[in-house]
């Protein structure tokens, strides 16, 4: 009796382990999205209204949703208050403040923080040029979560489930 409980504890805890892993791939789906939508608002800021960049963050960050609205209103914050040096480090400090909310990875991070970089250091043809390859770079990583998205959620869920049901047969 003792041993089936814990053989189903064992693929239950497994098996939501995997479910745990399988929405995390999809978070980082809809972040990825979302933080594609709030570059392009950004841009119209900057470029159709000529908003200053802290205002600009600001709105941004009241259209968009969270985790994501937290990295722009935290770095409108901090260039208004001009406790930042750079808007990369602005950028930079946004995002270790959020990193507990946020599935993106390293990589996706480095999108946005390479945009940063170039942002109040060019001419608005020379921000256009780096808004236009982050959304590329952004729109590449969507394109490419969504064809294996499914396949790999699928694939966590059984995964956790067999690893838990492997264990608990090697266990009795």
């Amino acid at each position: 009796m003792i041993k089936t409980m814990g053989a189903i504890l064992i693929i239950g805890a497994s098996s939501v382990i995997g479910f745990i892993f399988a929405e995390t791939l999809r978070r980082r789906l809809n972040q990825l999205k979302e933080l594609q939508g709030a570059l392009v608002q950004l841009q119209n800021e900057i470029f159709y209204t000529r908003t200053d960049l802290p205002e600009a963050c600001l709105k941004v960050a009241l259209k968009s949703k969270n985790p994501i609205n937290t990295i722009f209103e935290k770095v409108s914050e901090e260039l208004s208050g001009n406790d930042m040096d750079s808007v990369y480090a602005a950028f930079q400090y946004a995002l270790k403040v959020n990193e507990g909310g946020l599935n993106l990875t390293k990589e996706d991070k480095e999108i946005l923080l390479d945009l940063s970089k170039a942002l109040g250091d060019s001419d608005m043809e020379g921000h256009r040029k780096i808004f236009n390859l982050a959304e590329y770079n952004i729109k590449t990583r969507i394109e490419a979560l969504e064809q294996n998205v499914d396949k790999n959620m699928k694939m966590y869920r059984y995964l956790g489930f067999s690893a838990g049901a492997a264990l608990a047969i090697i266990l009795i």
